[in-house]
């Protein structure tokens, strides 16, 4: 058997033997709910995101990048993890293939973080020094920004001495600490620590320089603050809000001691999940380019209904005047989500 299993084949957590019951079943099917939920919309911007219109953007290729992750995750995350709970798929009875997985999930996580660093960084030089945005990014160097991603990821992941993740479907928990080196113990996984952090540290600063340098170069050019502005400060805050919760939330619950607290799996989880999928609501709401080539697909008259539930779209709230400056801005504005 196994390491940090029970004596009835059950998973180990806190040190006390965690057997099956029906809040496993619940879990699953909570968590295949919230798979739909978030993955179709999410689903739907991948598909718009493949369109040869928005590929011609660095800044779209680089959310493509993201999205297929974002879907990789999502599926890891809810649709794999409801199926565990639902039918009591752990390592205790099943073996190392849950460990695997769970060494797949740290790995994939990895490459999204990088990858959505990558992406804040090129927003960011889009208002900076474009000059160093197109040296960076512009053509075909967008996606060789994948490298260094999954270099980062492997490197981080394999740099782990002796990872030990495992999944408690009656909890609907995943653990990704180390175990000693007598099979033993679980210890803190350094790694995992770190990597969260910086995520969300990075991320959260470069919206924030993103939003003053934004600011700062409308007034110099004398434009009012626009609903432009206000619409990309909205965009700009959640996505920094839902990165901040994924990366540090998770890491709380997982680390620090929350009592008898039965929910933790499932709140840590979709704390997590939420930054995967909410970004697929935003892009559909707020890009217009998106939204239209997403529901193309239903073949749907959505700029008439959109317009109806959302208000005028992001093009239509630029200013008239200094138009070539604004359309430039808007047209970059895949900085926006």
């Amino acid at each position: 058997m196994l390491p940090i299993c029970g004596p009835n084949a059950e998973p180990l957590l806190d040190g006390h033997e965690v057997p099956y019951s029906k809040d496993g079943l619940y879990i699953g099917i909570f968590y295949l709910c919230v798979y739909l939920v978030l993955g179709i919309p999410q689903a739907m911007c991948l598909y718009a995101l493949c369109h040869k219109k928005h590929l011609q953007y660095s800044c779209y290729k680089l959310m493509l990048m993201v999205s297929v992750l974002d879907m990789f995750n999502l599926t890891e995350g809810s649709l794999i993890c409801g199926i565990f709970s639902i039918y009591n798929i752990n390592h205790c009875n099943t073996g190392r293939i849950v460990l695997c997985f769970g060494e797949m999930i740290m790995v994939v996580w990895m490459v999204y973080c990088f990858t959505s660093m990558t992406l804040a960084l090129n927003r960011l030089l889009e208002f900076v020094s474009r000059r160093a945005s197109d040296v960076l990014f512009r053509g075909y160097r967008a996606w060789l920004w994948a490298i260094p991603a999954w270099g980062y990821a492997l490197g981080m992941a394999l740099s782990v001495p002796k990872p030990y993740y495992y999944y408690v479907p009656v909890k609907g928990e995943l653990t990704f600490y180390r175990i000693n080196e007598d099979n033993t113990k679980l210890i803190e996984n350094t790694n995992h620590i770190v990597n969260n952090m910086a995520k969300g540290c990075t991320i959260a600063l470069t919206y924030v320089a993103m939003l003053i340098v934004m600011r700062l170069q409308l007034k110099s050019s004398g434009i009012a603050m626009s609903k432009l502005e206000i619409t990309l400060s909205i965009q700009a805050f959640f996505v920094g809000l839902m990165s901040v919760l994924s990366s540090v939330v998770y890491v709380l619950l997982e680390y620090l001691p929350v009592g008898d607290f039965s929910l933790i799996g499932p709140v840590g989880m979709l704390c997590w999940l939420s930054t995967h999928g909410v970004s697929g609501y935003i892009y559909l709401i707020m890009n217009k380019s998106i939204r239209q080539t997403a529901f193309g697909l239903f073949r749907l008259d959505n700029k008439v209904l959109f317009k109806k539930a959302f208000g005028p779209s992001l093009a239509s709230v630029v200013p008239a005047t200094n138009t070539r400056r604004n359309t430039n801005t808007a047209t970059r504005g895949c900085i926006t989500f």
